[in-house]
C-alpha cells in the first residue's frame, strides 16, 4: 500500500502528460493547413475578370501593404459596367497568418491615407443564395477646393467562424491555435460617392456574386475538421 502511495505523484503526472498529448495533438498545425491554402489560393486565382456587363482592371497594391499582409492570394479590380458606366474596386486578400489582417482594416488604412470616417452601419447582403453581414464604412477628404467621400464595405471569412465584420473577432481567431493555421481573408468593395440604399446594396451585391463559391472555401468550418 506505502509503495502504491509513492507512486500516485508519478502516475498523476502521466496521466496529465498523456491528457496534455491527446489534446495539443488534435489541435491544428501550420502543416494541416497547407491544403486549405491551396485551395484557397487556387479558388482566390479563379474569380473572373468579366462577367455580365462587367470589366476590370488589376490595381497594383503598394509594396508596404502586400510587407505588411504577406498575402497568400491576393485580387485587386476596379470593376467597370460597360452599360452603366458604373465602377468600383473589389479586393480580396487572404493571408496564412490570421494576425498580419489585424493593420489592414477600413478604420485604420483609410484614415492613415487623410480620409476622415465620416459613418458606419451594419449591413446585411444577399447574393447567390448565401446571407452575409458587413460593414458600410462611409469616408470623406477634403483638400484644398476638392471634395470626396468614398463608400467600403467590409468582412472578413476565417475557416470554421463565416463571416466576422469587426477586428476584435480577427484578434480572437489569431490568438486561438484552432484558427491561426488557416488565417484569413478579407473583403473590401468600394466605390466613389453614396446612392440611394437600395440601389448601393444592389451594387455590392452584384459585384460580390462571382466571388461567392470563394467565399465557401474560405469560410468552411470543413477544412478544420480534416
Amino acid at each position: 500500500m506505502n509503495s502504491l502511495v509513492r507512486q500516485l505523484p508519478l502516475i498523476f503526472a502521466a496521466l496529465v502528460i498523456m491528457a496534455m498529448h491527446i489534446e495539443t495533438g488534435g489541435r491544428p498545425s501550420a502543416a494541416d493547413a497547407v491544403q486549405f491554402h491551396i485551395e484557397a489560393a487556387r479558388v482566390i486565382g479563379s474569380i473572373p475578370a468579366k462577367f455580365e456587363t462587367w470589366e476590370s482592371v488589376e490595381i497594383p497594391v503598394p509594396v508596404s501593404a502586400q510587407t505588411l499582409l504577406r498575402p497568400n492570394a491576393l485580387m485587386s479590380r476596379r470593376y467597370t459596367n460597360v452599360t452603366s458606366g458604373e465602377q468600383a474596386s473589389v479586393m480580396l486578400v487572404q493571408c496564412r497568418d490570421t494576425r498580419d489582417m489585424a493593420g489592414h482594416y477600413p478604420p485604420i488604412c483609410y484614415p492613415g491615407t487623410g480620409w476622415f470616417e465620416r459613418d458606419r452601419d451594419k449591413v446585411r447582403l444577399t447574393f447567390g443564395g448565401r446571407v452575409i453581414e458587413a460593414m458600410r464604412y462611409e469616408f470623406d477628404q477634403r483638400r484644398y477646393d476638392e471634395y470626396k467621400t468614398l463608400v467600403v464595405y467590409n468582412f472578413f471569412a476565417v475557416p470554421g467562424q463565416g463571416f466576422p465584420i469587426d477586428m476584435a473577432a480577427i484578434r480572437q481567431a489569431g490568438s486561438e491555435y484552432a484558427s491561426r493555421p488557416f488565417g484569413a481573408a478579407q473583403v473590401q468593395v468600394a466605390f466613389a460617392r453614396r446612392r440611394p440604399e437600395a440601389e448601393e446594396r444592389s451594387l455590392v451585391e452584384n459585384l460580390l456574386e462571382p466571388i461567392g463559391p470563394a467565399l465557401d472555401v474560405l469560410s468552411s468550418p470543413d477544412w478544420r475538421r480534416r
